[in-house]
């Protein structure tokens, strides 16, 4: 039996390890102050998470996703955060499989690391660390 070219080939995805940061406000924000807040760290997928259906709703918390391109920026980003607008922030590199169709299947955090949120610094951005910062 002779098998087509299309049927043989195999599709493969994309594997990789982005940022994945997690918000949580200290109070529900207005979308346009949510995403003030959240411009200090530029360059993410920004996801405000709403009440479902009700898109002018305060905002409780967002995630930021995206490549790490300056850890420092980051981390500056984190400690004024965590001195103004957000009660609790997690963050880490967060492992990822990217299907060929651009679907992503996030893989479980290897390890969560609690911090006091005065210890920016101590995140360290290894893959497949979760920081939760509170």
């Amino acid at each position: 039996m002779k098998t087509s070219p299309t049927s043989a080939r195999t599709d493969k995805g994309v594997r990789g390890f982005d940022l994945d940061l997690h918000v949580t406000f200290a109070r529900p924000l207005a979308r346009e102050s949510a995403l003030a807040v959240l411009r200090a760290a530029e360059g993410f997928t920004v996801d405000l998470y709403a009440p479902h259906g009700q898109p002018d709703a305060p905002v409780p918390s967002a995630r930021l996703t995206g490549p790490l391109r300056d850890p420092e920026a980051v981390r500056a980003a984190l400690r004024a955060w965590l001195q103004g607008e957000a009660r609790m922030v997690e963050v880490g590199l967060h492992g990822f499989l990217r299907s060929s169709t651009g679907q992503t299947d996030w893989m479980p955090w290897r390890r969560n690391v609690v911090l006091p949120r005065a210890d920016v610094g101590r995140v360290a951005f290894e893959e497949g660390v979760k920081y939760v910062l509170e």
